[in-house]
């Protein structure tokens, strides 16, 4: 019975000791478990702040000086149509005033011929409708000479993409024709094209922005060497306008449209590229 007794103690202190030694490796197993997915966090970490830093790298001088371009032509395409649409609310108020000149005239007329009003008095009313008319006038210009910026700046996107013409050389496109003429244009010249036009089809030029303009100075672009020439490009007075500048090796870029199935913005703009100032 002793024997018995002390073989049983043996037996359980043995147990005791496998016990012990499983929960020791248990705990070891979970030290090793725990420290295994400590480095694989720690891991992920460090690739997410290197994918980062390969995203950030990626970002090239050249990448964000595109997006800059892209910035300058959007914010250039918004300024201008947002000016066109304060023209056209504008107009409303300018062809309401022009309508009651004209009214006024036609009744001081006939109060003249009845000898009820004197002839100084018609003369004054038909200067305020001649400026009245000359306000429309040039409200309607600023329009054509914002169509016409925003026909530059969409299109410069093409112009971007397309290759530089050699001296001499034409580039064209389903928008745009450019022509990369020798001569040194210089806008003094301009009376040499008004010359010819007038020849060729005995009216003026239709010049839509000669030099410098108000709007191209309040939306930022240097218009101070060039013309923009109210004519479409496929139309006969086009062809021969571009026919003569060619002969004469001046520069121009012939825009066709603004926008597909449109022809507002069409015109051809004689002279050198127009840049930026601001």
């Amino acid at each position: 019975m002793i024997v018995v007794k002390a073989a049983m103690a043996v037996a359980r202190r043995s147990q005791d000791r496998r016990f012990r030694s499983l929960c020791l490796w248990g705990k070891r197993l979970a030290s090793f478990a725990f420290i295994i997915l400590l480095f694989a966090l720690l891991f992920s970490a460090f690739d997410v702040q290197a994918q980062k830093r390969k995203k950030k790298a990626a970002r090239t001088p050249q990448n964000e000086a595109a997006e800059r371009v892209a910035k300058a032509k959007e914010d250039v395409i918004a300024a201008a149509q947002a000016y066109k649409e304060s023209l056209v609310k504008l107009l409303v108020f300018q062809e309401g005033d022009v309508k009651t000149a004209t009214e006024t005239v036609d009744k001081r007329k006939a109060l003249v011929d009845q000898q009820i009003v004197s002839k100084r008095e018609l003369e004054e009313s038909e200067r305020a409708l001649a400026t009245a008319q000359a306000k429309v006038a040039e409200t309607h210009r600023q329009m054509a000479e914002a169509d016409n910026l925003i026909t530059e700046a969409k299109a410069e996107a093409q112009l971007a993409l397309m290759p530089p013409p050699r001296v001499g050389g034409t580039v064209s496109s389903a928008v745009l024709i450019r022509y990369n003429g020798p001569a040194h244009w210089m806008l003094a010249d301009a009376s040499k094209v008004e010359g010819y036009f007038l020849g060729q089809f005995h009216h003026a030029l239709p010049i839509s922005a000669f030099g410098q303009t108000a709007v191209h100075t309040q939306l930022g672009f240097d218009h101070s060497n060039a013309m923009d020439v109210a004519v479409h490009p496929d139309s006969a007075e086009g062809r021969a306008l571009m026919s003569y500048l060619r002969s004469q090796g001046i520069p121009f870029i012939a825009f066709r449209q603004a926008v597909a199935g449109s022809a507002t913005g069409a015109h051809i703009h004689i002279g050198y590229p127009s840049h930026r100032i601001r």
